[in-house]
């Protein structure tokens, strides 16, 4: 079945579609904001996630968690922060194999430079909708988010072949 057919047939398939490209023209704007400011989106995204933490700063894991991410993703993307002299990775004295990462001088103060113009651009890119559109947004953002958390099983049993997936045009006759 065509792309086009989907389209025009398949709600499910068209809500995700169009999802997809709209994160997609997003992400790539966010890219260029973040190169320019000599970091990727993921170092920001630390950076964030250790702003929100404050002093103490967080685990690795915990970290990872926030940033929805594997910690051996998180591993390399605090290296380059580390690097760059915007964190610092400290050991847990009562547990040497839990590691700390905090923010340092250099990266909160690149984090305040840039959060500003961050929070300027999403409203930038986000200019053409009203504010009732942006909250419709975030709601069912979040509905379909809570739905795919939720049905993680039922996923798991179509993969398995336990469940038969939805006939044509999302009508299972059975």
């Amino acid at each position: 079945m065509s792309t086009e057919l989907l389209l025009i047939e398949n709600p499910s398939f068209r809500a995700w579609w169009r999802l997809a490209r709209a994160y997609h023209a997003v992400a790539a704007r966010l890219s260029r904001f973040f190169e320019q400011h000599g970091i990727t989106g993921a170092q920001f995204g630390v950076l964030r996630c250790l702003a929100d933490a404050g002093e103490a700063g967080l685990t690795l894991t915990d970290l990872s968690k926030r940033l929805m991410v594997t910690c051996g993703n998180t591993t390399g993307v605090v290296d380059r922060l580390e690097q760059a002299g915007h964190l610092r990775r400290e050991r847990c004295p009562e547990d040497r194999r839990v590691v700390r990462a905090q923010m340092s001088v250099s990266g909160r103060l690149l984090y305040e430079e840039m959060m500003p113009a961050y929070q300027e651009l999403i409203t930038s890119l986000m200019g053409g909708l009203s504010v009732e559109e942006k909250e419709l947004i975030a709601q069912l953002c979040e509905t379909l988010h809570r739905s795919v958390d939720e049905g993680r099983p039922a996923e798991a049993d179509l993969l398995a072949g336990r469940l038969r997936a939805p006939r044509r045009g999302g009508v299972d006759t059975e």
